[in-house]
């Protein structure tokens, strides 16, 4: 074990390196100067309920990705988000400790519950263990449903805030999303995430080279379950308040859609799925305002038909990313760049 985390900090080293000197650094650079300096622009609720959420949900979705690259799959990743937004909250309100560190806290205490499903599941194949974590997330909410006096599920209850909302809270999210992300990637990179990726290939033959696919599997699931609680409860403060909610199964969806969309397997992949699902949930309830207000004047027996629409337009979306676009858009946005590139070098010569 400790020759592998030896050889495990070389390659990231080397990867630190080699990545510093390539042109993609210069534009993540690029990128990072515009969500920095461009916010105090904006206004508040563009930053607390879109660029905040987005960055939220980049580090849940890039979380669900390290462990889809495992060759595993969790359909109940709600309950890690869950358990980081409660057991944050509930330390800071009940044991009077600083948010911050109850945010880590609940970070750890989802990598422990991480620990124990892994432990019990760790060998299953990728889409039994999806539904093992499927049917946890089930049992994590009727768990705090029933002790509801103790945790306030069923009622729910505001979330003590690390800093205020707004552009305080928005560069905090970024910083922690920076190191959550960068950290994943350097994971990704290293042998460990090799190791990852060969399980992913070919289980048999990672077995044969002498991977030890139990330990790597749970690794990965210790890694992703602790980022996700780590998700979990910058989301419960970024929305103000914590209810049985954050259990729903849409939010177990969530990072599989993200990851699909952007492209399933890089690290870019899930931040722009992020981007493209937080941006359309973000803007079409005001498209839903106006079609119930038409709806209602055309059909006053459907004039509900807003949310519906909504809906129906996420999933159509989805959709046809999956037919037009099976990798993903960022192999999209990609070819996009590299078509300009070489345009403006053909204009230059």
């Amino acid at each position: 074990m400790k020759q592998t985390l030896i050889n495990s900090l070389g390659s990231i080293k080397r990867e630190i390196v080699n990545f510093s000197r390539s042109r993609k650094f210069y534009l993540i650079l690029a990128a990072m100067a515009i969500v920095v300096i461009l916010p105090p622009f904006l206004s508040n609720y563009v930053v607390s309920e879109v660029l905040t959420r987005i960055l939220i949900f980049a580090i849940y979705a890039s979380s669900w990705n390290l462990l889809a690259s495992s060759g595993q799959g969790s359909l109940g990743h709600a309950a890690f988000l869950g358990v980081g937004g409660f057991v944050s909250a509930l330390i800071a309100i009940k044991l009077g400790i600083p948010p911050i560190f109850a945010l880590l806290l609940g970070s750890l205490l989802s990598a422990a519950i991480g620990v124990l499903i892994g432990l019990t599941c760790v060998r299953l194949k990728a889409w039994f263990l999806a539904m093992v974590t499927f049917g946890f997330s089930v049992i994590i909410v009727t768990i705090f449903s029933e002790l509801d006096d103790f945790t306030g599920a069923v009622m729910g209850f505001p979330t003590p805030l690390i800093v205020d909302r707004g552009l305080p809270f928005y560069y905090m999210t970024f910083t922690i999303a920076l190191i959550s992300i960068l950290a994943m990637y350097l994971v990704m990179k290293s042998k460990i995430g090799l190791a990852f990726r060969a399980i992913h290939q070919n289980e048999l033959e990672a077995k044969m080279v002498g991977i030890n696919t139990g330990k790597y599997r749970l690794i990965a699931f210790v890694i992703s379950t602790f980022f996700a609680g780590l998700a979990g409860g910058l989301f419960a403060q970024s929305i103000r308040y914590i209810h049985v909610s954050v259990f729903d199964p849409y939010y177990s969806f969530l990072p599989l859609m993200m990851c699909v969309i952007g492209g399933l397997g890089t690290i870019e992949g899930p931040i722009v799925g992020s981007v493209i699902i937080v941006t359309i949930e973000s803007y079409l309830p005001r498209i839903d305002t106006a079609l119930n207000g038409l709806m209602g004047s055309l059909f006053p027996a459907v004039s509900n038909v807003g949310p519906p629409i909504r809906m129906l337009s996420l999933g159509l979306f989805l959709l046809a990313v999956v037919i037009f676009a099976p990798k993903g858009v960022t192999p999209l946005i990609k070819k996009a760049y590299n078509y300009l590139r070489s345009n403006v070098k053909e204009e230059k010569t």
